[in-house]
């Protein structure tokens, strides 16, 4: 399975690097450069930063940085669907973008994949100086994670926008992610409404299936019933049947639809809903708006009001094992009355199998 994911990974990185050779470069900031939005005086409609870290690790399982490397290429992936999408995208609510990566690696200037991408997009860092690093890098990895975050949202809001949507740099969103972001936000009225801190756009497919909750069951039982009218009018239009069911005061309909409803709703359980639900990530118009879980943070939106407290809270609250970067944004949402929106099915990809945080794991379900 991970050999499998590898080489899929490999071919989306191809495509990504034979896009990015067909794009004219235009020298940007370099990633040892700070934000400078002075100059900037644009007011965007939507601004996207991709915070990313160097994942270049060593071919073996040593801590020797002078053996062959492998680089996954995630940045690069990324960031060429990101300009897929905004040389593409007419969406009216989105139509002016602003792209940013935010380098939060602590020796920048090694960081060669991000040097590359500068001659393409815009790119800042936190760590510029051997005094910054010592000053702010911590043995807590999940510490400084968190306080990452909270300097890349901050770094984004110097560009005026109403939206700032926070990707890692392992996620590759859909070609039509803004479009859909934009019908979601539209027809739950979520433009011209103040009450809601964040719009995820990704949730682990492993934690989307069936649950104990009135939603699930509703859907569950909508399939079941459309298997039911499915299964016995099958059987009406056999003549055979149709003669039967005539004499049988429609007794054989009555079993064929409580059987086809039975077995639709055991094949959708033995499925899974994520699968199940999949048909939904082709039509835009069947995206549905739910509750958010307190989970995970690879793809959300935020609108521009909730950032300056957001980031000052981030920067406040301690983050261990039990209390990560999203407990803590979504701890914000519930401190403040905020509503917490995801967007089912996902419109973003995890497509990262090299983590930097928990560099101990090499459990490939980990990052599905």
């Amino acid at each position: 399975m991970c050999a499998l994911a590898v080489q899929v990974n490999d071919w989306r990185l191809d495509d990504a690097r034979a896009y990015l050779q067909s794009l004219p470069k235009t020298r940007h900031s370099t990633a040892a450069d700070s934000v400078d939005s002075s100059m900037d005086v644009n007011r965007y409609d939507l601004v996207i930063v991709v915070r990313t870290t160097n994942r270049d690790r060593p071919l073996t399982n040593t801590d020797d940085y002078k053996q062959p490397r492998y680089n996954p290429g995630y940045l690069t992936q990324t960031v060429a669907r990101l300009l897929q999408i905004f040389h593409s995208d007419n969406t009216a609510k989105f139509h002016r973008k602003k792209l940013l990566i935010c380098s939060v690696d602590t020796q920048p200037q090694a960081f060669t994949e991000l040097l590359q991408l500068s001659d393409f997009v815009q790119t800042i860092s936190r760590y510029q100086t051997a005094q910054q690093r010592s000053d702010t890098v911590t043995e807590n990895k999940l510490e400084k994670q968190k306080d990452d975050y909270a300097y890349c949202l901050q770094a984004a809001s110097q560009f005026l926008s109403p939206y700032y949507m926070v990707l890692e740099d392992d996620v590759l969103v859909d070609k039509n992610a803004v479009e859909t972001v934009n019908f979601v936000m539209n027809y739950f009225d979520l433009f011209s409404a103040e009450d809601w801190s964040f719009l995820k756009l990704y949730y682990p497919k492993k934690w989307s299936g069936y649950g104990r909750s009135w939603q699930t069951a509703t859907e569950l039982g909508g399939y079941s019933v459309l298997g039911g009218c499915f299964s016995s009018g099958v059987m009406l239009l056999l003549r055979r049947c149709r003669m039967r069911l005539l004499n049988c005061r429609n007794l054989w309909a009555r079993l064929w639809f409580a059987s086809g409803a039975v077995f639709t709703a055991l094949l959708c359980v033995s499925i899974g809903r994520q699968y199940v639900e999949s048909w939904r990530e082709y039509l835009v118009s069947t995206h549905q708006l739910v509750k958010a879980p307190g989970c995970c943070t690879p793809a959300v939106l935020y609108p521009a009001g909730v950032i300056s407290n957001l980031s000052t809270h981030l920067r406040h609250v301690h983050s261990d094992n039990q209390s990560a970067a999203d407990i803590a944004i979504d701890g914000f949402a519930r401190t403040h009355g905020f509503k917490r929106y995801l967007i089912h099915p996902n419109i973003a990809e995890h497509i990262g199998f090299l983590s930097t945080v928990r560099r101990t794991s090499t459990n490939v379900e980990h990052y599905l």
